[in-house]
């Protein structure tokens, strides 16, 4: 957005080199468009020489304040006279005067975890960033209490000698990572112990970061937070906040605290159910649960993947998956289909388009049949924005 003078400023103070900070702020500039906000962000901020610095060089009319990867108490003397709301400040230090929206990580462990706890591994793990991070604990006391409910225990797994670790755990094990980082390293460390994910070692991650998920073959499995929907309440607190200050209306009860989850589990193969599916097969399903929504894909591109004839190809992969490979296509087509009608606003004509579909009618026939609704129907009765 371009700055006029008239228009408020508001500072963010937080890093974007990380995709969740991305989406976070994101969800900011989408509420700053209806309320008219300059936003500016402050990326440096670890000293309070430089938070000073910052608040007078801007003059701001409130601020927003990213704590993800703080552990302390928010810093209330640098912003007490100024509308303020912390985002994922550590739940058991809140602060006493400034409203916060804080993370509930347990929610997304209890998703990537429970995702893991219902192919009933032999043993489950945990990899965390071995920091002592709040929200790393959160989701390692998270993953510990479902798994005991299950009638499991979760070792932790050291930041040292992880591919011995891994290769020591009773098979199949489960392995949540704390973050898709973590997430990535056990993958990359059973493989390199010759295991085979998800067989041997399923993988799952927070945070669905596409970079690291889709870096591997299988992709690994994620539960992603609701970044963007928490930036826009961020900013919405924000609003409450610089009108109660102008209203001069003064709280008698605590600031009020708010909390963000989970937007959805993306399941992708490394917490496969065990198959029975040759090599072949499973090569096949990969490459299209990853190329499906390409408009160029072609039946002879799957079996190419095989190394194999095309009779032979397809004959193995109606045999062994029960139904053809332009069938499968196509149910990961209508897979992307309905993802962007429950989560997005796009045009009809942009879904059909991004599920690698040249005609709208034949989607639109296809919607229906399946679902006794329009695309314009679903998207009402289903819609999660």
């Amino acid at each position: 957005m371009c700055y006029n003078p008239r228009m408020e400023i508001v500072l963010f103070f937080q890093s974007t080199t990380q995709k969740s900070w991305r989406q976070k702020l994101s969800g900011v500039h989408m509420f700053a468009q209806e309320r008219g906000w300059f936003v500016q962000v402050i990326d440096r901020f670890a000293t309070a020489a430089e938070v000073r610095r910052a608040l007078s060089e801007w003059n701001p009319a409130g601020c927003l304040v990213d704590r993800a990867m703080s552990m302390g108490a928010p810093p209330d003397l640098l912003f007490r006279d100024i509308p303020t709301v912390y985002l994922d400040q550590t739940s058991g230090k809140p602060s006493s005067i400034h409203p916060c929206l804080l993370h509930d990580s347990a929610a997304e462990a209890a998703l990537a975890g429970g995702e893991l706890l219902r192919l009933k591994c032999a043993s489950y793990a945990y990899i965390g960033m071995g920091t002592g991070i709040h929200w790393d604990l959160d989701r390692l006391e998270q993953f510990e209490k479902d798994a005991r409910a299950a009638g499991h225990s979760v070792v932790l797994l050291p930041q040292s000698g992880l591919k011995e670790a891994i290769a020591a755990l009773p098979k199949p094990c489960g392995i949540l990572g704390a973050n898709d980082k973590c997430a990535a390293r056990a993958f990359a460390a059973a493989a390199s112990a010759g295991l085979s994910v998800p067989d041997d070692v399923a993988v799952a991650g927070i945070d669905n970061d596409e970079l690291l998920c889709e870096s591997v073959s299988p992709g690994i499995t994620s539960a992603e937070p609701d970044f963007e929907g928490a930036g826009y309440r961020l900013a919405r607190m924000l609003a409450d906040e610089i009108d109660r200050a102008r209203q001069r209306r003064r709280e008698k009860r605590p600031p009020r605290v708010e909390k963000y989850g989970p937007l959805r589990l993306v399941r992708r193969g490394s917490t496969a159910a065990p198959s029975t599916a040759s090599p072949r097969v499973r090569r096949a399903l990969e490459f299209i649960r990853r190329n499906a929504c390409e408009r160029s894909l072609k039946l002879d591109d799957v079996v190419a993947e095989m190394k194999c004839s095309r009779r032979l190809g397809t004959l193995l992969f109606k045999r062994e998956t029960g139904r053809t490979i332009l069938d499968e296509i196509h149910e990961r087509r209508f897979e992307k289909a309905r993802d962007l009608l429950e989560r997005t606003n796009l045009p009809i004509a942009v879904v059909v388009a991004q599920c690698g579909y040249m005609s709208d009618s034949f989607v639109k026939k296809m919607f229906r049949a399946r679902t006794g609704l329009t695309m314009r129907e679903y998207r009402r009765h289903n819609a999660s924005h």
